[in-house]
This record gives structure tokens, sequence and C-alpha cells, in this order.
């Protein structure tokens, strides 16, 4: 945290509303003198246990036990950092707090420059395309997606021009240095140590997070690229996992709506905010992750998902549908004819019909067994669609909504309810035997934690890189596991037989992972990934140490060793301080 004193701190929550910072998120009531209850946005409830004082200006909820402030409050809901969110208070108070400097906190220093670069960026891409001489590719394709020029400007679009370094020179003169260009993804430095722009001759849409900054960028190939679309890779700032795309311009519309359309490409989103259907998000073609499930169970209790695909890929899409029922969502399907996406149907047919086609959307069960019926004509078929099911449903904490999909699920496939029922139990055994029989077995399969293989694989890449670990670790004691065996093996010489020098099966995963990844799959930072490995690792060997002290200082008190007992608390104390130190590094 920077230094900020409490003066400063205590001045802008003084000059703040809890309630109206709460309320612009969650839907208040009054409840008794200067209260207000709302359903928790922190975990799913039907009952509302999240309370907030204005008098106290706290929160609290009865259900998951989450407290603080309005800061504490932006913090969790919005993933910003506390010095982002005293920010935003401060702005919202009138307040101006001192500049942010390197020396206050690296992290968040970082973390503000990055913001602000983001903001720069995005109004030169809109600057280049509405230049008369620069921005006329840009220009053009748009005229062909005939967007009306408000959701044009509402989104920020705009053109990353041709050439090597277009961006980079303006960002340059502007006072961003180079390191900073590469940690956000918009810049990459080549082999001869040259910076130059990654987006170049595309489109390009602004990826915002739930507060309103430009975290990331999309963009469109205009010239001949075999990658159509790329987005920029996750920086500090941004983590795809936890961003969906038009979110923070969707909120309103989904408070009000009480449900979602979920969709896949940014031409699919526009097209809706363009015809007044506002409650919309899209994935642009990632996974869905838990988080993002989560994000949205903030703002709507319902999804309508919309597929464009065949049956096989409606197959594939039951685990993105299954991630939103884990959140606590209602889910709808919706199949468009033909495999048309919505930007086309609607062009072809008009808004109202798309309207009508989300009105009519069949719940996910309904939806999925309909869209398998070509699998239906036979026993085996029709099982293989029940157990797909019931893996969706077995995320369902909800016993009466599971039941009712249960239902739903029988009379699709012409079942008895009862054997439905039955066989989704016996399901759930199955699920819970196999994962004790897993947790219990001496030679479980070895699962590759894609993270660790990344950071091996780009040690066995890297050899400065490896040389920088293996210095910086050689005076931890480091926690045996299995990134730590692989790594000390690496420390020791690759040689051709470094596999069989490793012990364990789990540890031979690892490196055989890590060998055959491919470099195109490494992250774009690598030195980001060796350097929050180092720390885990180191973080990781001084809480061990920690732990044996306290038992030492355990043994000490019960054999009444006072000289021992003062010896020990001095070196956890100085532990503490390591650790406070690694975790701020």
């Amino acid at each position: 945290m920077a230094k900020y004193s409490r003066e400063i701190v205590a001045d802008v929550l003084a000059a703040t509303d809890i309630v109206e910072v709460l309320g612009a998120s969650v839907e208040l009531k009054p409840s008794g003198s200067g209260r207000f209850k709302a359903l928790c946005p922190f975990h799913n409830e039907k009952t509302p246990s999240f309370s907030v004082s204005r008098d106290r200006q706290m929160f609290y909820c009865f259900g998951c036990q989450k407290s603080g402030d309005a800061i504490t409050f932006l913090c969790e809901y919005e993933g910003l950092s506390f010095i982002e969110a005293l920010r935003k208070l401060a702005d919202r108070a009138g307040i101006r707090l001192p500049a942010l400097t390197e020396r206050d906190n690296k992290e968040d220093y970082q973390r503000a420059r990055l913001l602000e670069f983001g903001k720069f960026a995005a109004g030169f891409f809109t600057d280049t395309l509405n230049d008369p001489l620069k921005g006329g590719r840009g220009r053009q394709y748009l005229k062909t997606r005939q967007l009306k020029s408000d959701t044009v400007k509402q989104f920020g679009l705009g053109y990353a021009p041709d050439g090597w370094s277009n961006l980079v020179d303006a960002a340059r003169a502007a006072g961003f240095k180079d390191a900073l260009l590469e940690v956000s993804g918009l810049a990459k430095r080549g082999d001869r140590g040259t910076v130059y722009d990654f987006f170049r001759n595309r489109l390009m849409f602004p990826i915002r997070d739930v507060a309103g900054n430009r975290v990331a960028f999309g963009g469109r190939d205009l010239g001949d690229s075999p990658a159509k679309y790329v987005n920029s890779p996750e920086s500090p700032v941004y983590k795809k996992g936890r961003v969906l795309y038009g979110l923070f311009e969707a909120r309103d519309a989904m408070r009000r709506e009480k449900h979602v359309i979920l969709v896949e490409g940014y031409f699919d989103l526009l097209r809706c905010f363009d015809e007044g259907l506002e409650n919309v998000l899209a994935t642009c073609g990632t996974a869905l992750t838990p988080n993002q499930a989560k994000l949205i169970r903030r703002y709507v209790p319902e999804v309508v998902v919309v597929f464009d695909g065949d049956a096989a890929g409606v197959r594939a899409a039951l685990r993105g549908i299954a991630v939103l029922s884990g959140a606590g969502l209602a889910v709808r399907a919706l199949l468009l004819p033909d495999g048309q996406d919505p930007d086309d149907f609607i062009r072809q047919h008009g808004p109202d019909a798309f309207r009508s086609l989300v009105s009519e959307a069949l719940d996910f069960v309904t939806f999925y067994v309909r869209g398998n019926a070509q699998r239906l004509d036979t026993i085996e078929g029709r099982t293989e669609v029940a157990q797909e099911i019931f893996t969706t449903l077995a995320n369902i904490t909800d016993a009466l909504r599971r039941d009712e999909y249960l239902k739903r699920a029988a009379k699709e496939l012409d079942v008895d309810p009862w054997i439905c029922r039955e066989e989704f139990s016996k399901f759930l055994r199955r699920q819970t035997s196999h994962r004790t029989q897993q947790s219990n077995s001496e030679e479980p399969v070895p699962r590759v934690s894609p993270q660790d293989r990344n950071f091996i694989a780009t040690l066995l890449h890297n050899g400065t890189l490896l040389e920088k670990t293996q210095t910086a670790l050689a005076d931890v004691a480091l926690e045996p596991g299995t990134l730590v065996e692989v790594l000390k093996a690496l420390f020791d010489g690759v040689g051709p037989d470094a596999a069989r020098r490793l012990e364990t099966n789990a540890a031979q995963g690892l490196y055989a992972a890590a060998v055959n990844c491919d470099r195109k799959d490494l992250p774009e930072n690598p030195e980001n990934l060796v350097k929050e490995h180092i720390m885990r690792l180191k973080k990781s060997a001084l809480l061990a140490e920690d732990a044996r002290i306290l038992e030492a200082i355990r043994e000490a008190e019960q054999g009444k060793d006072q000289a021992r007992i003062v010896e020990l608390m001095a070196r956890k104390g100085d532990l503490r301080r390591q650790i406070e130190a690694v975790s701020t590094a």
C-alpha cells in the first residue's frame, strides 16, 4: 500500500456515503433506521443477508461473513487495488490525492501507470481511426459492418495503423517507458532488442474492467493475417478469466432486465447494442471461467446463452453451461438457425425477431436433449446424453432447481422420472467414489499444473532465466515437492537421462510436459512468470520454517525453557518480516 496517511484515508471515507457507493452495484432496500439490506453480491442466496449501515459506513454479510467499508467493497467487488479504490472514492468526493510514485509501492505504481497507458492507447487508436489520412482502412471496414456512429463511439472502437512502431513512438513521446509498454502487452521486444507494436492494421476493441478501465484490447485483422482476431496478452491489470467484454456498458441494462444474453463475438454484442439490446455480454471465443460466472451472478439471476454452432459445438459448450449453473445462475439456451451468429441474424431478420427467439429460449436441459436428437435413437445414445446432463446438474447445489431439471430431463428423454432420479443418484455416488479412490490411491495419475509446466519450459528454453532462478534460490531451503524436484534436476544440468534422475511419477510428468510444450504456447512475458514462481517458492520455504519454529516454541513452553522461548520468538519475528518482504516484492 502506498504511504497515504491514516488521516488522508479517513478524510476520503468521511466524504463518502457507503450507501451511494454500494447502491450503484447492489439493489439496496431500507431496513430500519440508517440500515439497508440486499442479496449478498459475494455468494449465492435467496434471502437477503447483506446489510449496510449508513451510520457506521460499514457493510456485513450474515451469510458469508464478508465485511468492510467502501474501500473494501470496491476492492472485493470490482477487483481494484487499495490505491485504485481509494482514488476512485477520492475523485468521487472531489478530494485530490498526492501523485503516486514508484517509491511508494512499485506494484501499485505499475498498475496505475498501466491503466493510464490503457487510456492513452484507447485514445490513440480512436484518434487514428478518425484521422482523414491514417484511419481510412478502419473506417472503410466499419462501413461494411453498418454500425451506428453512437455505438462506435460508446465502445471506443479504434484503428491500429500498419507499421511497426506507431503506438510505441506516440507512447514514448507521452512519457511512457518501453518496459511498461511490454508489460501492457501492447508492445513486444524483438530478438535484436527493438520494441514494436503488438497490433498492426487492425480494428481495435478496448476491453474494460467493471470499473471502466481499459485493461486490454482486441484487434480484428484488416489484412491477410491468419489470426483474424487477437487479444492482448494478460498483464497485471488484465486477467482474461476475470473480464467479460461489454460488462461495463451492460451493467445497468442487466440489472433492469434481470437477465443477460451471452454471445461469442465483438460484433455480435455491438450489433445488439446498435439495435437497443443492451443486456448483452461477449465471451470473445474464450472458455467461461468460474470467476466470470460469479461476476455475472452479481448483476443477474439468469443467462440466455446464444449458440451459432452445430450439435458438436453445443455439446462442447455444455462445459460453459455447467460453469454458469455452478455459480447459481438459471441458464437458458438458444441455437440460431442456419449456423448464423447474432450479428448476421439481426441484420437479416431484425432485432424484434432476435428478441422473440431470446424470450422463447429453452431451459438448458430441454435445449441440450433436443439439440442431440440424432443420438436418442439408441439406448447407448440416450444414456450418454443423460450422463452428460448429469455432469452439469452435479454442479447445482439448489436441490429444488436440480430436481426440476431432472423432471425436464426425464420428460425429454422419455424415461420414468423415478428412474432418472435413481440414475442421477448413482452417478453422484460414482463421482464421489471415484474422487475418494483417487485421493486414497498410492499412485494417482499426476496432474500437471499449467503454470508449473510453463515455468519449467521457460527455464528449459532460456538459460539466462534458469541461471537467474538458480541464483535467486541458492540460499533458500526449498520445501520438497514436484516442482522443486524438477528444478533441482535442472540446476544439476539437463542431460539425456534427466527424466530418469527424477524419482517420482509426478516430477517425471511435469518434466515431460515442459519438454513437449510448444514455445508459442508460452507466456508473452517469461520474466514475470519466473519472478512469480521464485517469490512463491521463497514464501513457501519461509512459511514452512515459520511453522517449524512455532512447534519448537510450543515444546519450549512445555519445558519452561524461557531462554529458548526468547530466542525462538526473535527468530519468528525475523521470519515474519522476511515473509512480508517477499509478499510485497
